[in-house]
């Protein structure tokens, strides 16, 4: 990814994620508690995985290639996480819900989503 203002663009979406899981933790008992603590940091971090995957990956493969690498492997290790709480592996969470699954989904389509049209649209405007 050589265009600055996609690397900028992902940097701060970083941040806000950042900034959201620091606010709305474990502590978090506001509007939408089950939701939010639930599964809103469930599809925020796959958005995140995906789009931090895709400023190292495009420096490696095509753009296309890229994606498909980063929404795989970005679900697989949601799926992997899922598995590990199942087992009563506690890695990244200790509770199974078989909803994180969809909420991963959620998360990476978002991410390709926002790379497809924001991300697509920096890296077009870099090129001219």
């Amino acid at each position: 990814m050589k265009n600055k203002k996609s690397i900028y663009f992902i940097v701060f979406i970083s941040l806000f994620v950042g900034l959201l899981h620091f606010l709305f933790g474990p502590n978090y008992h506001g509007a939408f508690e089950k939701f939010i603590r639930g599964y809103l940091i469930d599809i925020l971090l796959p958005l995140d995985l995906y789009l931090l995957l895709q400023i190292s990956l495009r420096d490696w493969v095509a753009v296309p290639k890229a994606r498909f690498i980063g929404a795989g492997f970005t679900f697989c290790f949601g799926i992997l996480v899922e598995i590990l709480q199942l087992n009563k592996v506690s890695i990244f969470g200790s509770t199974y819900d078989p909803l994180d699954i969809l909420m991963y989904g959620i998360g990476v389509g978002l991410g390709v989503l926002i790379d497809l049209t924001i991300i697509n649209r920096f890296e077009m405007m870099g090129r001219k």
